[in-house]
């Protein structure tokens, strides 16, 4: 079920126009649990660095942990989203995306496919 998971992660990378090339530089599988971490490149040389953590509760996939961080190439951060807990004054907590203005946001648990969305969607408005 994990590595299935982590083969579809990796679909996604593969189909989305927002990604030119990547890494998987960690993938760690186990029958209840997995880590993976791989490093993206898009078309315009921004870097989308990404990290879960996942385990099967009662049959069903949980995603524990996860950290997407897209920089542009000179390594200045466009936007992160993560749930590790800290800000916890954030009615979202532990979800939340750290902002190139240095200010913290809440936000709703995301996905890759949701990241990859919003991605090509800064893309196609010119803002990516």
């Amino acid at each position: 079920m994990v590595e299935n998971y982590f083969d579809s992660l990796i679909q996604e990378l593969f189909l989305s126009r927002a990604i030119s090339s990547f890494k998987v530089l960690r993938r760690e599988a186990g029958e209840d649990d997995g880590y993976i971490r791989i490093k993206c490149k898009l078309p315009n040389d921004d870097i989308l660095e990404f990290a879960e953590y996942i385990q099967i509760q009662k049959n069903k996939m949980c995603l524990e942990t996860y950290s997407f961080h897209w920089q542009n190439m000179k390594g200045k951060l466009i936007k992160r989203w993560d749930n590790v807990a800290h800000h916890s004054e954030l009615d979202t907590f532990p979800h939340h995306i750290h902002l190139p203005t240095g200010e913290i946001s809440g936000s709703t648990p995301i996905n890759l496919k949701r990241v990859l969305k919003e991605i090509e969607k800064c893309f196609e408005t010119g803002n990516g």
